[in-house]
């Protein structure tokens, strides 16, 4: 059975895709990274950092929903490894919280996640603007 679903394959761009190579490894921490300067960008006491978070979050989230709940950063993950932006016959399909969340052994939707992360992000931009609003300014 699997035999028949990798005819279209070689044996080496199966290999390939299933492991967890230097590329893919990238791209999680680059996921892991965002995801923390996300969930912790709005402590930063940096009025300026915070200004740059405030408008960054807003495209994060009008890029995950225009790009329908894919991450840039699988985007470059897939043009790298494919020449192709999109790439449907990928092993790793796009979805760092749908992947850590299965291996927590929670199963969600694309619309739960996309719900969770925009009202999680929601949150903390407006975290990020009262913060920055009670930053008393060093100039008087």
């Amino acid at each position: 059975m699997a035999r028949t679903a990798s005819i279209g394959l070689s044996e080496g761009q199966i290999k390939r895709q299933a492991t967890f190579d230097k590329l893919r490894f990238w791209s999680f921490t680059a996921h892991g990274g965002i995801v923390i300067y996300v969930a912790f960008g709005w402590l930063i006491t940096s009025r300026l950092i915070l200004y740059f978070y405030a408008l960054l979050l807003p495209g994060i989230v009008l890029q995950w929903l225009l790009n329908g709940g894919c991450s840039i950063v699988n985007n470059f993950e897939n043009l790298f490894r494919s020449g192709h932006w999109e790439y449907p016959d990928c092993v790793h399909p796009p979805g760092f919280f749908r992947t850590v969340l299965r291996v927590i052994g929670i199963r969600v939707t694309g619309a739960q996640i996309t719900t969770a992360l925009c009202s999680l992000m929601l949150i903390f931009w407006i975290c990020a603007i009262c913060r920055m609003m009670l930053i008393v300014s060093g100039t008087g």
